[in-house]
């Protein structure tokens, strides 16, 4: 019978956790709960929020999206919609810069140009999931950092604990940021199947330990053995999904990638890129910024001589409308490209991750309320922490309970507030939204 030595063993181990890197590692097995967790984040945001008359409505015991969410028709069982949320603007300094900071941060600044000194709520879940993936987040944006607000306040909504994260507007250089250092298809193949091998060997080695272990020691062990059950089902989980990296890079310009009419393409290639990154368990968080609250971009088809900004303040209900219908397209490709990830149990990639959409304002005229937030995914319908497939009256509470709720959703059931927003219509998650409580 063979046998294997302390070095071997840990060679071994160090070859596990060097394969690690190209494959996702199984969180540890955590205590059973009412419902089933999360197993990513995507983290989406439109500027400038809808038009006044965005509010879906229940007809005959039915969710009716209305004119302006119509393209999330395909996805409206997954969808919990609140209505009536406010922001964290005081109005004390520009909205613009205040919402974008505290929309996921729940920090409130005192001057134009300040950033978030409290982390928003998706790099709270990144510690939370630390290890599990080669990177712990991922920003990437669509035109977010240009125009007046590049690189300020206003461009930038994501925050770690050391400060601002400003996204990457640049497929390529996200692509790079994710694959370059990787190794090619045909030696991750060669990486999983040691991969494995190192699996066997450490399955033999529970098992002589496990002969020899009293009864509680042996109990321990076999939640050991169920982890590496679990994880070489991920392991050909990943096989099946086929992630061989297939991205077609884009050959703009500098230029191009600032251009308005270029703005479809690169949120179609960002897009992409996001759903790919969390199919290869690269990350297990990824957020995507479609351009900034002061933005003008001006998109063909939709508004080709005004900007978004000056039309959100100052446009027709229809030119809104307009617009609004646009940033929720590119939602709803984003939900489309997740649910059409499969998995071989019939679940697809939108059922293990949860999606949490919002925007900085009611607005872009600067109103506080009815700030959009809308959360769909995150598990198989009827197993995950939110109430999905309705529209719910969230009036008197501010979008941070949303946040809490995502944070609860993964486990962070400790953390009932944000930033500096922490009075009651903050605190808390958000009524009427979970499942299971």
């Amino acid at each position: 019978m063979k046998t294997f030595s302390r070095r071997s063993l840990l060679s071994g181990l160090s070859r596990l956790a060097f394969a690690s890197a190209f494959t996702p590692v199984l969180e540890a097995i955590a205590a059973p709960g009412p419902f089933v967790q999360p197993r990513n984040l995507l983290v989406l945001f439109h500027p400038n929020g809808f038009e006044p008359g965005w509010k879906p409505e229940v007809v005959n015991g039915a969710l009716s999206l209305g004119a302006t969410l119509g393209a999330l028709e395909p996805f409206k069982s997954r969808l919990l919609i609140s209505h009536g949320l406010r922001a964290g603007i005081r109005n004390e300094v520009a909205a613009h810069s205040e919402g974008m900071t505290s929309m996921f941060t729940g920090a409130q600044i005192t001057k134009g140009d300040a950033f978030s000194n409290a982390p928003s709520f998706d790099q709270l879940i990144a510690e939370k999931l630390a290890g599990t993936a080669p990177l712990s987040s991922l920003e990437l944006g669509v035109q977010s950092q240009v125009g007046f607000g590049a690189g300020g306040n206003s461009s930038v909504m994501i925050y770690s604990r050391s400060g601002k994260l400003q996204p990457e507007d640049d497929p390529n250089a996200a692509f790079r940021r994710l694959f370059g250092a990787a190794v090619t298809p045909a030696e991750l193949d060669r990486v999983q199947a040691e991969r494995r091998s190192v699996l066997d060997l450490v399955r033999g080695d529970l098992s002589k330990v496990r002969s020899l272990a009293g009864a509680d020691a042996a109990q321990k062990l076999d939640a050991h053995a169920e982890g590496l059950r679990k994880l070489e089902t991920r392991l050909s989980e990943l096989s099946s999904l086929q992630c061989d990296r297939a991205f077609t890079k884009h050959t703009f310009t500098n230029s191009q990638l600032d251009a308005h009419e270029k703005f479809p393409a690169l949120a179609e290639l960002q897009a992409e890129l996001a759903v790919l990154a969390l199919k290869c368990g690269v990350t297990r968080v990824v957020s995507l910024q479609y351009a900034n609250s002061v933005t003008d971009r001006r998109f063909p088809g939709v508004n080709p001589t005004t900007g978004v900004h000056t039309v959100m303040h100052m446009g027709t209900r229809a030119e809104k409308i307009a617009i609004n219908r646009f940033f929720v397209g590119l939602a709803a490709g984003v939900l489309g490209k997740l649910d059409a990830v499969k998995r071989s149990d019939g679940s697809s990639l939108l059922d293990e991750t949860l999606v949490v959409w919002g925007s900085e304002m009611a607005i872009g005229n600067h109103l506080r309320d009815p700030v959009p937030f809308i959360v769909a995914g995150g598990s198989r319908p009827n197993e995950g922490y939110f109430h999905q497939g309705r529209v719910i009256d969230a009036s008197g509470q501010r979008t941070t309970r949303v946040l809490v709720s995502a944070l609860h959703a993964f486990g962070l059931s400790s953390v009932n507030a944000l930033g500096d927003l922490t009075d009651e219509t903050s605190r808390g998650p958000l009524s009427g939204a979970s499942r299971v409580s």
